[in-house]
């Protein structure tokens, strides 16, 4: 038995990719990352972009500049389709760690991935990093491409990371759905039980604003209203598994295994 393992093994080969790496993931053709748009947009323009846009309030002008809220956008690419002065780029490095360098502005430059500013507080978890999911009545994208880090493919263990069953061995607590009213109690549970120093991280459109859900009476509109201030937000509807985990990496200042 022990032979025919062997061989199978050598058969098989190497399945985890070779992400993270310095040329960046291989993203399928239709993937849309951060967005850019153009410096002569205009009002006009992209309030008609915005009525394309199935999302709530993600295109706006804030102080007299043309902008898009990644923390409400889906990323459908509707507005793009309908306005050639915004376009979605390749660049899959979209979390943050404060909640308005989500809002990218028109004419903007060269996009640098902030560093976590609490990195002092962070160092210990560089080698074992322990997360609490909590699905707060998501549609169950964000969970999915959240559970995808877990396989061999991408093997978050190799990086220390790794999701535990109770909130008591967490280090953070990792949020995907817009809090529903059903959710937002054991969701605060959750995080009350969690040791300190503890961390909160929003991981996608509804756990950042509450989505496609923001404004119905049965949601929370994110974490806000029920948890502290998220301290690195992931955006996406859902995120990809290359953006999640950069951001992982990123927040515990790695960039490799």
């Amino acid at each position: 038995m022990i032979l025919k393992s062997i061989l199978a093994r050598f058969k098989q080969g190497y399945r985890t990719g070779t992400f993270p790496t310095k040329t960046g993931p291989k993203l399928p053709p239709a993937f849309k990352g951060r967005p850019k748009l153009d410096a002569t947009l205009t009002a006009g323009e992209l309030a008609k972009a915005a009525e394309a846009c199935p999302c709530s309030g993600c295109l706006a002008m804030r102080d007299g500049v043309a902008s898009l809220d990644m923390g409400r956008c889906t990323f459908c690419g509707r507005c793009a389709e309908v306005c050639s002065k915004i376009q979605f780029t390749k660049e899959y490095r979209l979390a943050v760690f404060d909640r308005k360098d989500l809002i990218v502005k028109a004419g903007e430059g060269e996009y640098t991935p902030p560093a976590n500013p609490k990195a002092g507080e962070v160092k210990f978890l560089k080698r074992s990093f322990q997360l609490r999911e909590v699905s707060a009545g998501g549609c169950g994208a964000c969970e999915l491409d959240f559970n995808v880090l877990g396989t061999l493919a991408w093997d978050l263990g190799r990086f220390g990371m790794k999701v535990v069953a109770s909130p008591r061995h967490a280090d953070a607590v990792y949020v995907t759905g817009p809090v529903s009213k059903n959710m937002a109690l054991a969701l605060e549970k959750t995080h009350a039980a969690m040791a300190e120093p503890k961390f909160v991280i929003a991981a996608g459109a509804c756990a950042i604003s509450g989505g496609l859900y923001a404004g119905s009476e049965d949601v929370e509109d994110g974490t806000a209203k029920t948890l502290p201030e998220p301290d690195l937000f992931i955006p996406g509807c859902p995120p990809h598994p290359s953006t999640a985990l950069e951001a992982l990496l990123r927040f515990v200042g790695r960039s490799s295994c």
